[in-house]
């Protein structure tokens, strides 16, 4: 199935904050053959990846990491895929997420086609449960002023513990340097506010509820879907049928995918090791990659370097197995990457 157009101020409806995939030895250590494997394994399906999300790890990647996820992106293969890229710009303070964007600007200035892929960073409010409006709006005031990239406007509460309100955002949207806001908090108080975000494109990283969140039924512009990683192919579905005007099969569908992923992010919850994003979605890319030899194959290593328990994978196949391979061929051969 190819993409569909999308009728919005977005290119495309779909983002995806690709894994980050771990080899072994030192934690954290990028394993670039297979992050390759599984971005071309999405890509028919995709064509707008962030890398250094919150579900790439990118709050826990070391700058060593981070460089490689930059050489990923530059490389031939990924060149190849004619995809839209974000980075991730995800540190606690101002002068982190400067010092990380002006360690991507330094190589995207070296390297004059990468700078023509990456449609910009993504940045969060400042880790800070104290944090004014206009201490949020220092933040990214001095964001603005350290570097030249378009900055997509990120609100984490569940990582930041302070929350951009709508007056703010608005104030936000009035830069011509900002054009997308993502909202994972799951209130969607911003998007719900009616108030106006000039040409700022609206996006929900929050998962479930899919369809009945786009406009003109909901108020946002497209996903940006952690679940993306393994489960493009129903929610390209999903876009498919809306634009078609099948608005039943798309409830129906929308509903049964969010009753696989509210159980499989339930039971990531006490995994540990990384956050519940990254571990639900590396379960079900597992299987994704592996079929039914998902459980001869190694166990996906976690950004701390310790392995995805066998009980989370396991999960995934019963819970979301109607999204997956379960019994079928993966699309990587157990041992490659």
């Amino acid at each position: 199935m190819n993409p569909e157009p999308s009728t919005s101020r977005l290119a495309d409806a779909l983002f995806v904050p690709v894994l980050t995939h771990y080899a072994p030895g030192a934690a954290g250590t990028v394993d670039l053959a297979r992050m390759l494997a599984h971005i071309r394994h999405i890509r028919p399906q995709v064509r707008q990846v962030m890398l250094a999300g919150s579900t790439g790890d990118g709050w826990e990647l070391d700058d060593a990491a981070f460089d490689a996820l930059i050489d990923l992106a530059a490389s031939p293969e990924i060149a190849a895929l004619d995809l839209s890229l974000l980075f991730g710009a995800l540190r606690p303070t101002t002068d982190a997420v400067i010092a990380r964007l002006e360690r991507l600007e330094q190589r995207l200035g070296q390297d004059p086609a990468l700078a023509r892929r990456v449609a910009g960073a993504v940045v969060c409010p400042p880790v800070d449960r104290e944090a004014s409006q206009a201490a949020i709006l220092s933040h990214y005031d001095a964001v603005f002023a350290a570097c030249r990239l378009p900055i997509a406007v990120y609100q984490l509460p569940q990582v930041t513990l302070c929350r951009i309100e709508p007056e703010t955002m608005a104030r936000l949207s009035q830069s011509p340097r900002v054009p997308l806001f993502k909202d994972s908090s799951g209130e969607d108080l911003v998007a719900k506010s009616g108030l106006g975000f000039a040409e700022v494109a609206l996006v929900r990283g929050a998962e479930g509820g899919y369809v009945e969140a786009l406009k003109p039924a909901g108020p946002y512009d497209g996903w940006l879907l952690s679940t993306g990683n393994a489960l493009a192919d129903p929610l390209r579905r999903l876009l498919a049928l809306k634009a078609e005007g099948r608005g039943e099969e798309a409830d129906a569908l929308s509903a049964d995918l969010s009753q696989a992923v509210a159980a499989i992010f339930a039971a990531a919850k006490d995994e540990g090791g990384a956050n519940a994003f990254s571990n639900a979605n590396r379960a079900m890319d597992h299987i994704a990659a592996h079929g039914r030899h998902w459980p001869e194959a190694p166990l996906p290593l976690k950004v701390d370097g310790t392995a995805l328990s066998e009980r989370l994978v396991r999960a995934a196949a019963d819970l979301a197995g109607a999204f997956l391979p379960v019994g079928g061929a993966g699309y990587q051969t157990i041992g490659e990457g």
